[in-house]
């Protein structure tokens, strides 16, 4: 039956908007979700402090680049090495449980941190191994709080929960920008740390206060687990064509210009203000594309996510040129945007197509695809300007966003993905 149009007053606008504006906080009227995101909030202005405080600590201990890179790589290894076991423990026991302990870890190890510099006892393999530590944390949390999130908030929801998520990453990633930078210059990069290690507690505390058990877990092994997971992905065609999006997309377009980006600002465009002005913009669009996918519901979510990625091509392109920063500061707020829209709906998707003991370890197996592209296309990126040229290296990142799109758009299951029409 067609809906008939609303009464023609005043007050109509109004209400839609206040309408639209319920819609996208309703996550927010559910008492756990609201202490999760509490949590997450805090947590996620510490781990914006720490990379350019760690950065600082490695450099005025050693002063080697060599070295900044090999405690850099500590962090990032075991998320790859061990996402895939955290996927399976997120589906195995309960996610509470293990994202509590994941905190706890790094709470521990990021206060070791800021005690050994703030003390000056702090040794390059003590960062290394601290480090290690807290990335495997990193490697259980993540998974089991995507599944989490189910647990928290109605299906209708959870295209919502998952925008104010990553807005809040968004917000308190432009706020820690500049207090890590104050830190590290005004008290030093101990104290930054040390304020991270606090953020962990926090987070900790609003997950101690959640229900210890908020989802079914499996009894099989964590190895029979993690091949349930790969299993789940390679069954589903719409979902591991995405996983190799993602990890193609990380390889040849994104880790070039985080690798090429700051090389051009240095050689064409005035140095470090220009980057960071570039890398505000960026933050600022995944906060503009966190609020737009908190309102949008595409019926086809999968053909949506594809198409806004596009966004992405301005940018390279623009480097390649290259153009002035007040365009490549707009290229960077569409970037910023589409990455946040992207993740939102990949993530939504997972969770309202797959069953619940299954979203940690499916969403394991895509963030692994994207994580160990990442390292791989920053490695190349270096030879192929070599032996290429900076200007068509990015020009090809450009080439690739809209080649890779229009192939993986030819993929029948990708538009036969389709959200229920209540939620749509």
């Amino acid at each position: 039956m067609p809906r008939s149009d609303p009464p023609a007053d005043v007050d109509a606008p109004a209400e839609v908007r206040a309408g639209r504006v319920a819609g996208m906080v309703a996550p927010l009227r559910a008492k756990d979700f609201r202490r999760y995101y509490a949590g997450h909030t805090a947590s996620a202005f510490g781990d914006a402090l720490t990379p350019l405080a760690i950065a600082f600590a490695v450099l005025h201990l050693t002063g080697s680049p060599v070295d900044l890179g090999i405690v850099v790589l500590s962090t990032r290894l075991p998320i790859i090495v061990l996402t895939l076991v955290g996927g399976a423990a997120g589906d195995r026991f309960p996610r509470r449980t293990i994202m509590l302990a994941a905190d706890l870890v790094r709470f521990a190890t990021h206060g070791v941190t800021a005690v050994l510099l703030l003390t000056g006892a702090a040794q390059l393999w003590t960062l290394v191994a601290l480090q290690l530590v807290a990335g495997a944390g990193t490697a259980f949390f993540n998974p089991a709080a995507v599944g989490l999130v189910t647990s928290l908030t109605a299906k209708e929801h959870l295209q919502a929960a998952n925008s104010l998520l990553s807005i809040s990453r968004s917000t308190v990633s432009i706020l820690a920008l500049g207090t890590a930078g104050a830190l590290v210059a005004l008290v030093g990069p101990g104290w930054a740390i040390a304020v991270d290690a606090l953020t962990f507690l926090v987070s900790a505390a609003f997950l101690y206060r959640l229900p210890g058990r908020l989802a079914a877990a499996r009894q099989e092994g964590l190895l029979a687990g993690i091949g349930g997971g790969l299993t789940a992905v390679r069954r589903r065609t719409w979902l591991w064509v995405w996983t190799g999006h993602i990890a193609v997309a990380n390889a040849f377009v994104v880790s070039p210009i985080l690798v090429l980006g700051p090389y051009v600002a240095d050689l064409h465009l005035g140095g470090a203000p220009a980057w960071s002005a570039i890398g505000i913009a960026y933050a600022a669009g995944g906060l503009a594309g966190g609020v737009a996918a908190t309102r949008w519901r595409p019926a086809r979510p999968m053909v949506a996510a594809l198409l806004v990625f596009l966004l992405m091509a301005p940018l390279p392109a623009l480097l390649a040129v290259p153009a002035p920063v007040w365009q490549l500061t707009i290229a960077a707020v569409l970037a910023g945007g589409q990455v946040v829209v992207h993740n939102v709906m990949q993530t939504t998707a997972v969770q309202r197509h797959l069953p619940d003991d299954l979203v940690a370890r499916a969403y394991s197996v895509t963030l692994l695809g994207g994580l160990v592209a990442a390292p791989l296309g920053m490695a190349l990126a270096g030879p192929a300007v070599t032996l290429l040229g900076t200007r068509p290296v990015l020009l090809g990142c450009a080439a690739i966003t809209v080649v890779l799109t229009a192939a993986i758009l030819l993929v029948p299951a990708v538009w036969r993905l389709r959200e229920p029409a209540e939620m749509a």
